[in-house]
């Protein structure tokens, strides 16, 4: 598939369809039939469309293009700024290696807080707030700096890869 096919099936998916759905997509574990059924119950489709949609997404991955489709929609002028940052997390999982996020000085300092519940370990609950409600309300101005001073020595592709410790950081950028 040359650069203009691959334009043209990313087209067919939706970009943010294709961004999405993505681990749906590039899943092994669900059937086409099974994703046609999926994409159908979430949204105004049409089962036609959710075929075409999950034939066309199955080619860029069965072609292995899709960090090329997520870097054509990173740079779309026409995609939200949402969609786009979605994109580029996804690129960035998919082209970086993985790393040990105990290992990081700053996230282990945030670990040691303690959520609502003492047994949780989330950054978010919905339960109990996880650690970001705790670490909100309990932080000072030295952490502070200390968060700074580590996204600043950090890309966005590192950064990304920090997941939702990632979300809860960046409000300190």
């Amino acid at each position: 598939m040359n650069e203009g096919q691959l334009k043209r099936t990313l087209q067919s998916v939706g970009m943010q369809c294709f961004v999405d759905y993505f681990d749906i997509f590039s899943s092994d574990r669900h059937s086409k039939e099974d994703i046609i059924e999926y994409l159908f119950e979430e949204n105004d489709f049409t089962e036609k469309s959710c075929k075409s949609r999950t034939n066309h997404a199955k080619r860029i991955f069965k072609e292995s293009r899709q960090i090329d489709a997520l870097k054509l929609i990173e740079s779309s002028k026409r995609m939200k700024l949402y969609t786009k940052l979605q994109a580029s997390k996804l690129r960035t999982k998919l082209t970086h290696p993985r790393f040990n996020i105990n290992e990081i000085p700053i996230i282990t300092k945030l670990k040691n807080f303690v959520a609502k519940d003492p047994k949780c370990q989330k950054v978010y609950c919905s339960t109990c707030g996880g650690l970001s409600s705790s670490i909100s309300k309990n932080m000072d101005q030295k952490q502070v700096v200390e968060i700074k001073g580590f996204l600043a020595s950090k890309s966005n592709d590192e950064l990304y890869l920090l997941g939702e410790w990632y979300d809860f950081l960046i409000k300190y950028k």
